[in-house]
């Protein structure tokens, strides 16, 4: 926990609260976190890797709501722990993570009783908002094609891993409109395209 910004400024007597609870977890790509729906009983703050937190309609299809990354927490896990209420996402591990997994019980006590702590959540909120409605200006006012490409180029390898359904489920649109603009990019020398994984070239 030591790692993160805000737990140095945190009341001694919070760091140690931490310390004495907080189990260090490594957690595989591709696994859920939690499933809309569930209700969270402890909180991870990540130390490595990238996690997508998505809502899935009863259509059956999905949309991006957030990434979160190193010295952060989900917003959707806390706000589920805290009020002991549904998770309106599900969050998915896009990379090997590392981080520590805190009861919610005492993340629950340390907002109230510790102004640092209390800070951080709030500025977690704040990104989140912010990473939202980047994304609807992005929905609105960009094609679907350019949105792609965006998503594309914005990864941190060059070979994507991901099959058409997830990547459309990111994008909130059906595998096979994902699918055709891929094809289109491959016929521009844009992308490579293989089972299950996206070359950029």
């Amino acid at each position: 926990m030591e790692s993160f910004e805000f737990f140095t400024k945190l009341e001694e007597k919070s760091q140690k609260a931490l310390l004495d609870v907080a189990v260090f977890m490594k957690v595989p790509s591709g696994m859920q976190l939690y499933t809309q729906g569930d209700i969270c009983s402890d909180i991870l703050f990540l130390t490595k890797g990238r996690v997508r937190v998505v809502r899935q309609h009863e259509n059956g299809q999905s949309v991006l709501l957030y990434y979160f990354g190193q010295g952060e927490q989900c917003n959707v896990n806390f706000t589920a722990s805290y009020n002991s209420a549904p998770a309106v996402g599900t969050a998915i591990a896009e990379t090997d993570l590392e981080g520590f997994d805190v009861p919610a019980e005492l993340i629950a006590r340390l907002f109230i009783e510790d102004k640092e702590f209390q800070r951080y959540v709030f500025d977690q909120y704040v990104k989140r908002i912010d990473d939202m409605a980047t994304m609807i200006e992005d929905i609105r006012f960009l094609s679907l094609d350019t949105r792609l490409l965006h998503w594309l180029q914005s990864q941190d390898n060059k070979i994507i891993q991901m099959t058409h359904e997830e990547i459309g489920d990111i994008l909130g649109t059906s595998r096979e409109v994902v699918s055709k603009i891929l094809k289109g990019f491959e016929k521009n020398s844009i992308v490579k395209l293989s089972r299950k994984s996206i070359e950029i070239l």
